[in-house]
């Protein structure tokens, strides 16, 4: 797992330093927005498109919803298993999975 705001540690296995832009790179961004609301957000043109197929639902705001841990976890295992590049945003840091 790779930490945009953790720095880089010389010597840590897996552990990369990441700009901004890599940011742009991800597909979906998931945050936590209360204690039983997750908040996932579309990123990516591909990934609209993957979501559209995948998952008949209007979105409340477009390209981004809310829905509870356990959705938000087999949303986002499904759409790594596909090849999509995940953004969460925690308390601490940023990551990308």
């Amino acid at each position: 797992m790779a930490q945009a705001h953790g720095g880089f540690t010389p010597g840590k296995a897996g552990t990369v330093e990441l700009t901004d832009a890599a940011s742009a790179a991800a597909d979906f961004r998931i945050e936590r927005k209360e204690a039983r609301k997750w908040r996932i957000s579309v990123l990516s043109r591909r990934a609209s498109q993957w979501f559209e197929t995948n998952f008949v639902r209007n979105t409340q705001e477009g390209q981004a919803f809310e829905t509870g841990l356990a959705e938000a976890n087999a949303f986002i295992r499904k759409a790594r298993m596909d090849g999509f590049r995940v953004e969460y945003i925690g308390p601490l840091a940023r990551s990308f999975f």
